[in-house]
């Protein structure tokens, strides 16, 4: 009888995270801004670090005078990659 020994073997992985900033702009009022940041919440759950939803400050195209009243919605997602290295 031959006595092997026990042998494992362990997969090598390398986990990549990343921060990724995304803006959706020109959302028409800041109601719809909110429901977008609802829906973001819910997609990305705690993957979501921050959001802001900011009045949009340039002049509006249309005219060339006044500004826009639009909103921008800015947030920053994590992302994690796992791979096999062998």
């Amino acid at each position: 009888m031959h006595n092997h020994p026990t042998q494992f073997l362990l997969r090598l992985t390398h986990t990549i995270t990343t921060e990724r900033s995304v803006s959706l702009v020109c959302i028409p009022d800041r109601d719809s801004a909110e429901c977008e940041l609802t829906q973001l919440k819910h997609q990305h759950g705690p993957r979501l670090l921050k959001a802001v939803i900011r009045k949009d400050k340039r002049p509006a195209r249309a005219t060339g005078s006044g500004t826009c009243r639009t909103y921008t919605l800015r947030y920053t997602i994590t992302e994690t990659e796992t791979r096999t290295l062998f």
